[in-house]
Order: structure tokens, then C-alpha cells, then sequence
């Protein structure tokens, strides 16, 4: 295991793109608003996979991930403390295997976050458009919880996006989403810790042309992405 990587309070500017970051600790921690007016990290057509702790932590910061895959980590996309984010045709998804049991939502953010025993908060902006929350059925029953305290600014929408949730994500504005439908991944393989998330073997999976129509050409293998409806998800069925 390795500590990850770290964008603290003056780093600026910073974009990944086409790369694997598998095993780490805390694979990305994104500390304090961006200095300008672009994100503090864009990340692009990558792959998060297999962090103990988080895949993505934010903390009053600012991201913006497109064509994604964060999967089987500790927290998979913790936020807290509010700040401005958007993920586009991401898949964020868990699975219990004899190495990782998954417990906690594969989204949580707050606007809000504790430091010396009092809460601060924050305004909170945040899109999650034409993606996919999905995590096995043990134990975690909603996938994605949005939590606010406080009176500051708090927008955060679900876009043509399909998560697993008894209830729907609280404080947040839903537009054609999708609760509860299994996308209906390639492979899930647990006894072999085997994951495949694209989705092309079932013409009836849930996610397959129900994104909105945003102008992405490229999906995470680099394969064109359908001029009109895309799927959901950082794959698109060829």
C-alpha cells in the first residue's frame, strides 16, 4: 500500500488523465477551494481502484472527474466541508471480496466538516451527471447520501444518473434518474476478485442510452460515444 496522492491548499491547476491508481491508501485527498477559477484537479478517462481508506477524498475543495471508474475502495468518493464538483460519466461501484467489506456509501458528501470539536460549513455545489452508484447487497442499503447542515449555499443535483438507494440521496434535486435498477456490469466476480464494469453483454441493462445528450466523445476505453443518448457510465456499449 502506498500513501497516494496529495493536492493540498495552494496546489492549482492539476489534471489527470488516462491513469490507473490502484492499492493506495488514500488514493486522491483534494484539500481547499481552487486559487482560480478552474478546478484544483480535473481528472480524466481514469481508473481508481482498490484504496483501504478512499478513492477520492475532498475537503472544501473543487473537482472535476469525467469518463471515471472508482471502485472497491474503503469510502469510494468522500466529500466534506462543501465546494464545487462535477462528475460526468463516472461509475462508482463496491464489492465485498476475503480482502474488502464493503460498509459505506460509494458517495457521501456534506457541506460541512468538524475541526475543534465545532462544525464549519460551506457552500456546496455539485453535479453528478450521467453516472452510475452501485455497491453488492450486505450492508450498505444507500449508496449515495448527501448530508447539510447550516444555511449556506447547497445545490447539489442528480443528472440522469442510476444509483442503489432505499431512500433517494436527501438535500438534492433529481432529474430522470434511475433508483434501484442493477446495471447489470459484464462481470462481477467476487471468489476471483474479478470486475468487469463495462456494460455490452445485456441489450436490456438499465443505463444503456439514458444519459443526457452532453457532447462527451469518448467513453473511458477511448471508444466513441453514441451521438444522441449516451449510456450511463464511465463505458459506452459498442
Amino acid at each position: 500500500s502506498w500513501p497516494g496522492i496529495y493536492f493540498r491548499n495552494s496546489s492549482k491547476d492539476n489534471t489527470i488523465r488516462f491513469a490507473i491508481l490502484k492499492n493506495a491508501n488514500q488514493a486522491l485527498v483534494v484539500e481547499g477551494p481552487s486559487v482560480n477559477s478552474n478546478p484544483k484537479l480535473t481528472l480524466q478517462q481514469c481508473i481508481i481502484d482498490n484504496a483501504f481508506e478512499a478513492g477520492i477524498i475532498c475537503v472544501n475543495s473543487s473537482l472535476d472527474a469525467s469518463n471515471t471508474l472508482v471502485s472497491n475502495c474503503g469510502n469510494n468518493i468522500y466529500i466534506e466541508g462543501g465546494g464545487n464538483y462535477q462528475f460526468t460519466h463516472c461509475t462508482v461501484a463496491s464489492y465485498s471480496n476475503s480482502y474488502f467489506l464493503h460498509t459505506n456509501p460509494v458517495l457521501a458528501a456534506s457541506n460541512y466538516r468538524t475541526d475543534n470539536g465545532g462544525i464549519i460549513t460551506a457552500d456546496m455545489n455539485a453535479i453528478f451527471r450521467n453516472c452510475i452508484f452501485w455497491g453488492d447487497n450486505n450492508i450498505v442499503e444507500n449508496e449515495t447520501v448527501i448530508s447539510k447542515q447550516g444555511s449556506s449555499i447547497f445545490n447539489v443535483v442528480f443528472d440522469h444518473s442510476l444509483y442503489k438507494a432505499i431512500d433517494d440521496p436527501a438535500n438534492s434535486i433529481l432529474t430522470a434518474v434511475i433508483r434501484n435498477s442493477d446495471p447489470s456490469f459484464d462481470s462481477i466476480d467476487v471468489s476471483n476478485k474479478y470486475y468487469d464494469f463495462r456494460i455490452t453483454k445485456n441489450p436490456l441493462a438499465p443505463g444503456i442510452d439514458q444519459g443526457a445528450a452532453i457532447g462527451f466523445l469518448k467513453d473511458l476505453d477511448d471508444n466513441n460515444r453514441i451521438v444522441g443518448q449516451p449510456d450511463l457510465g464511465c463505458y459506452e456499449k459498442q
